[in-house]
């Protein structure tokens, strides 16, 4: 579906979407750097802890946003997000799987923002060929 395929709904649910998902994220920015600054000269403690977690609070409105827009969505529009997510998510499993037995040959361990990464770029990259490659085939 390209631009000027999108029904008037869809366009205003996307601009919704964005402004929920883009201030989520600006709150997450700040409550991120400003976590940091604050936990970084701390000794380590239950209190430098929770200021370290303190960005996942934000991070939860930027879920909140992804769920509604979801819900928001056609049943085409969210079949197709859910196979992309799925083949994502089965990319990166094959990745985490097979990686795991190089980390028993003594590679070095991955952080779980590097499987994240994996995740997002896969669904990137899926959602690339699908609609820019595979729809124009079509």
């Amino acid at each position: 579906m390209f631009n000027n395929e999108y029904s008037k709904k869809d366009k205003i649910n996307a601009k919704k979407y964005g402004n929920e998902l883009g201030i989520s994220l600006v709150i997450y920015m700040i409550v991120l750097f400003g976590s940091i600054a604050i936990a970084k000269p701390m000794e380590n403690s239950w209190l430098r802890t929770l200021i370290v977690l303190t960005p996942t609070l934000p991070f939860l409105g930027a879920f909140w946003a992804i769920i509604r827009h979801f819900r928001r969505m056609d049943e085409y529009m969210r079949v197709w997000v859910l196979e992309v997510i799925a083949l994502a998510g089965g990319i990166t499993a094959l990745f985490s799987f097979s990686y795991g037995f190089l980390e028993g040959m003594d590679y070095p361990k991955l952080s779980g923002f590097i499987i994240y990464g994996i995740f997002m770029t896969s669904w990137f990259l899926i959602t690339l060929v699908r609609k820019f490659i595979l729809e124009r085939e079509q």
